[in-house]
């Protein structure tokens, strides 16, 4: 009988082969030559999660230079054991609570990833008179950061879900609202802003493609890999949740690489129901990997206008 220690080392083999074999292959990280970004909703993240399960999401999260992290519960005791099962050149970039008691966190290889100076929950503006205007349940965190040549700004969300039509209307108005605000800002003039590359990424609660909450995110001409619009992250394969999209814009140097991390087929196989949902969360990690180190993405910033 294998003690414990022994299951899990044998479960982590198993997910490095995952990880490291198609159709599920992570490329490797090369500096300053690919940027991989990681998406992870994981339930409830907080001091509630075992060793083992924090152990497992360390070595996912190794993988990629930088993961936006949704559902980290305002206990923070989870997501620091996180940071010290990783090796020393992770970082974390953290938000306040927000709706549900939720906040939102970056973790990064800061040997590839440099923050720029932005580190901010986004905020639509109020009339003074009023106080009164529209905002997420759940407000977005949204970070600078410079890979390589390419700087770039991240939006992470987790948008609110909701099952009567009412609270469908508000998931799809979220979206929207999100989307319309990052559009305006990425047009906005050089130098107005840190940077107009922006990211949108997290878990936006689209159930499928073509779907109303699908339409909204793509309704300003934001872009994603080929086959993303269909892709399942949710752990029964079922949903569209999670999303990896980008500002359409001559920069984004996606290499055509994303998919998800499916470790239930690896770990927590002594568990019934097998795989790890209980002990890890509903959602799947998703990942795309795009090219950094193009002189002509550096010039594009400097000469390509706003639209």
């Amino acid at each position: 009988m294998p003690t414990s220690a022994e299951t899990i080392a044998g479960e982590r083999v198993e997910l490095m082969r995952v990880m490291d074999t198609q159709p599920y292959k992570i490329p490797s990280r090369r500096l300053n030559e690919n940027l991989i970004i990681a998406t992870w909703n994981i339930e409830q993240f907080s001091n509630r999660h075992s060793n083992r399960a924090i152990q497992y999401i360390a070595d996912i999260c190794e993988r990629f230079d930088i993961i936006a992290l949704q559902e980290v519960k305002t206990d923070l005791r989870g997501l620091k054991r996180l940071q010290e099962k990783l090796p020393g050149n992770y970082r974390i970039l953290v938000s306040d609570p927000t709706g549900n008691h939720e906040r939102f966190a970056f973790l990064y290889d800061k040997r590839s990833v440099v923050p720029t100076g932005l580190a901010s929950d986004i905020g639509f503006n109020v009339p003074a008179k009023t106080h009164m205007g529209y905002q997420l349940h759940r407000m977005p965190y949204c970070a600078s950061f410079r890979a390589g040549r390419f700087d770039f700004v991240i939006a992470t969300a987790h948008i609110y879900f909701g099952k009567t039509k009412a609270e469908r209307d508000q998931r799809r108005e979220e979206i929207q609202q999100m989307v319309d605000f990052i559009s305006r800002r990425a047009k906005t003039g050089r130098g107005k802003v840190f940077d107009r590359d922006f990211f949108i990424v997290g878990d936006l609660n689209i159930e499928k493609e073509d779907d109303p909450f699908f339409d909204a995110l793509v309704s300003k001409g934001f872009a994603m890999p080929d086959g993303m619009n269909s892709l399942t992250t949710n752990f029964g394969r079922s949903k569209t949740y999670d999303k990896l999209a980008w500002v359409n814009r001559k920069q984004f140097r996606p290499t055509g690489r994303f998919n998800v991390v499916p470790f239930y087929k690896a770990i927590f196989q002594d568990k019934s129901p097998k795989g790890g949902e209980a002990e890890i969360s509903d959602h799947l990690p998703l990942w795309a990997e795009f090219e950094i180190n193009s002189l002509t993405q550096e010039l594009d910033q400097i000469l390509n206008p706003g639209n």
